[in-house]
């Protein structure tokens, strides 16, 4: 029997995919922040780009 508070296929509840996704896009975001700055740094730092 199927349980209605799980979501398929993951089996995890609402609530917990709902905060698993706000952790992946919290990395998300934590990632661009620092592709970012590490691209910035290397606009600074590199003659031939300028």
């Amino acid at each position: 029997m199927a349980d209605d508070n799980k979501v398929w296929p993951t089996g995890l509840t609402i609530k917990e995919s709902e905060e698993l996704h706000e952790h992946v896009i919290f990395g998300a975001r934590l990632f661009f922040g620092i592709a970012v700055f590490a691209h910035i740094l290397a606009y600074i730092y590199t003659p031939w780009l300028h």
